[in-house]
């Protein structure tokens, strides 16, 4: 991990720690840590400025390298977030598209996690994840070899906390073979489904607050009421067990 990476690292769990009274996530079983095997292709929705950091923060703490496949044009505005994984993209026309695209294929890579946000574009959290862009698939026609693909939903709330609260769902990857007959339009259109599923169950999840299964990816800031039951805990005002949630 060069210099770039291990800074934006910290300075990004310091600027998530103060936003958020947490970043809760849930991983599913099959995600690859710190994996050597195949490359890892990660597909998420995208509602909010967060996502791509929060995704450096999953990708790193999986031990894989993360790469993420940025707006060119606002990848040149911000040249730094190169040093950190930032792949520019230029969705037109095509052929530059395409070109990006191939570029990008050998990032690809046993140990690496490249992320695609194939809405193209910020959604409004409640549009329908639908007519998404064919980039994941072409990147898998381009690799020519098995790549892990992995679905990830973001959700962000308020909801008994002071601060608002992050949520990732890391969804069951599956491996997708480039050879195997699939067209970039039947590909991407299973890749589309998947993700349409895992944001899915992650909007269940927060409609009924089922959050026992999540673990912290970042603890943030309590809200005020919980400092105060945390020192009159210390002091011994408060008995019992200190309850860092709300109810």
């Amino acid at each position: 991990m060069n210099a770039a990476v291990w800074g934006f690292e910290r300075y990004l769990r310091g600027l998530a720690r103060r936003h958020f009274t947490g970043v809760h996530w849930l991983v599913r079983a099959g995600v690859p840590r710190s994996d050597t095997d195949l490359p890892t292709l990660f597909v998420g929705n995208h509602t909010n400025w967060w996502d791509g950091f929060l995704a450096l923060l999953a990708t790193r703490s999986l031990g894989l390298d993360y790469q993420v496949l940025m707006e060119a044009q606002h990848l040149a505005r911000y040249p730094f977030f190169r040093r950190v994984g930032a792949l520019p993209l230029r969705r037109s026309p095509a052929r530059v598209a395409y070109a990006d695209l191939k570029a990008a294929a050998p990032r690809l890579a046993p140990g690496a996690g490249l992320w695609v946000f194939p809405q193209g574009r910020r959604r409004p959290p409640q549009e329908p994840i639908a007519d998404c862009e064919r980039g994941a698939a072409h990147l898998i026609r381009q690799h020519r070899g098995p790549v892990r693909l992995c679905p990830v939903a973001f959700r962000y709330s308020f909801t008994s906390e002071q601060l608002p609260e992050a949520f990732l769902l890391v969804d069951t990857p599956w491996i997708a073979e480039p050879d195997s007959g699939t067209g970039r339009r039947a590909m991407m259109a299973d890749i589309e489904a998947r993700l349409r599923t895992t944001v899915a169950a992650l909007d269940e999840m927060m409609r009924v607050e089922s959050f026992a299964e999540f673990r912290p990816l970042i603890a943030g800031r309590l809200s005020v009421n919980k400092r105060l039951d945390r020192a009159r805990h210390a002091v011994g005002l408060l008995r019992g067990p200190f309850e860092i949630r709300n109810g």
